[in-house]
């Protein structure tokens, strides 16, 4: 069922936990509606975001799905503020904000990365994955960080799926000669990238150095396109992670966009620089 194309970030993200929390709790919208005197597809209108969120109608449906107190709070005050645009939420503790983004790109039905320090997350190797998140944080435990790679590696199928969205990953030369993990780990990521470059749905291109100074040197973002939804613009860093869905913003990192593929290779090229990095490597 199609979304409501003016559905805030905040309301889209809360209908995602209202779904999951129904499906841990092993109800189908019928089973959920009928315990709260609602219909099936009331449940399912709430979930897809095609009905406005009410406070009265989350915080029952959280407390029909069993939602620790902490949890619940957090939603209900969340859902407040449901109608404010944008969203960002402090980093502390990847797989959940990396959660928040997986759901948004199993919706996209195109998906838009440039990255200036790293191969996008989409593309990486599960080897690479580690040696930057160990690099990143070495006092995590190896559960926590097959944990953390596990969850980054789920995060591909994606591409992979029947209804895979369109994927543009644009990334600076630079990244691609950074040694990362090892001139064996870095060798096997970009055979890995000419690869998946050959993917139906994925277009590879590379800025290379020569370039000079562009605008892509402020930073990596992510842009997520729609069909029945708002568009968003994915940014992190160290210590935040940020979805911005003003339009104004949209239009400020679509015009980057098209400035960086102005000055970037053809697929072609790409891959030929990539074939030549291989064998320096």
């Amino acid at each position: 069922m199609p979304g409501n194309r003016h559905t805030s970030v905040r309301s889209r993200q809360i209908a995602n936990e209202l779904r999951r929390y129904r499906e841990k709790a092993g109800l189908s919208c019928t089973e959920a509606g009928a315990k709260l005197g609602v219909s099936g597809s009331k449940i399912s209108r709430i979930e897809t975001g095609v009905s406005g969120l009410q406070i009265e109608d989350v915080a029952a449906l959280l407390g029909l799905y069993h939602v620790p107190d902490a949890e619940r709070h957090t939603l209900v005050e969340l859902a407040k503020s449901a109608d404010q645009k944008g969203w960002w939420e402090r980093q502390t503790g990847l797989p959940q904000n990396w959660k928040n983004l997986m759901e948004f790109e199993a919706k996209a039905s195109r998906i838009q990365n440039f990255e200036n320090m790293f191969v996008p997350g989409l593309l990486q190797t599960a080897e690479y994955s580690r040696a930057i998140l160990r690099a990143i944080d070495d006092t995590l435990s190896e559960d926590e960080l097959e944990s953390l790679i596990a969850t980054r590696m789920a995060r591909q199928i994606v591409l992979t799926r029947s209804q895979a969205p369109q994927f543009l990953a644009v990334i600076d030369e630079n990244a691609l000669r950074r040694t990362i993990g090892g001139s064996g780990v870095m060798k096997r990521q970009l055979q890995h990238l000419l690869t998946i470059a050959d993917t139906r749905n994925v277009v590879l291109r590379v800025v290379p150095t020569s370039a000079g100074v562009y605008v892509g040197l402020q930073g990596p973002f992510l842009l997520l396109e729609f069909q029945d939804e708002p568009d968003i613009v994915y940014v992190e860093n160290h210590y935040t992670m940020l979805f911005l869905e003003e339009e104004q913003d949209l239009a400020s990192y679509r015009m980057g966009l098209r400035n960086i593929l102005g000055v970037a290779l053809a697929p072609g090229a790409t891959a030929e620089l990539i074939k030549s990095v291989v064998g320096e490597a």
